[in-house]
């Protein structure tokens, strides 16, 4: 790595620090610039906009997601454990402090959900990816049989993102110490609606 590709790392690591609890819209090239020691033309230069700036931040956080959640996942076998790999990597990722203020791109769906524009579109983009990923450890399962008869592939997903965004809301929001065991006990209870 280059000189210049290490100062936009050390640069992109820091604005996901603070845009995790500042939010992508609190995040300023004058803001980081100032918080780094350096000036607005320099980072300015390396990102030429807020939106390529928040969107190169959002590609950090997904890179952290994926490192503490999917690849974890991808090296258990497919069936109910991957499936329950999934979820626990999941909560513990929502949990943990990798970020100060937790998941960059759950933070921000709720702001950009009616805000058309790049980043909305990467937003969508890295959230239809990780459902057809769990869309298709779900196809495993099926396919190991060990899933219901009739079982629907998208109410499972849409049921275990409401899990995710109630323990989201309990967790961080309102500091909940028990939203964790309320989130793995619906979680439990959606297996086992959901085995055959």
């Amino acid at each position: 790595m280059g000189k210049g590709e290490e100062t936009k790392s050390i640069i992109l690591n820091r604005a996901a620090q603070i845009a995790s609890t500042e939010g992508l819209e609190g995040l300023t090239i004058g803001l980081l610039a100032e918080d780094l020691g350096m000036s607005k033309s320099g980072i300015f230069g390396k990102f030429q906009s807020k939106e390529i700036l928040q969107i190169e931040v959002l590609k950090v956080g997904t890179e952290m997601f994926r490192r503490n959640v999917i690849y974890p996942v991808l090296k258990t076998e497919p069936g109910l454990k991957r499936i329950k790999v999934l979820f626990s990597t999941w909560v513990d990722w929502i949990e943990g402090h990798q970020l100060p203020g937790g998941c960059l791109v759950l933070g921000s769906i709720s702001v950009y959900d009616d805000k058309p524009g790049m980043v909305r579109d990467y937003l969508i983009k890295v959230e239809l990816e990780w459902m057809r990923l769990i869309e298709r450890f779900l196809n495993e399962a099926k396919a190991a049989k060990v899933l219901k008869p009739g079982f629907k592939t998208d109410f499972f997903i849409q049921e275990l993102w409401g899990i995710i965004l109630g323990f989201q809301l309990y967790h961080r929001f309102f500091k909940d110490a028990k939203s964790k065991t309320r989130a793995k006990a619906n979680f439990e209870e959606l297996i086992q609606r959901s085995s055959a």
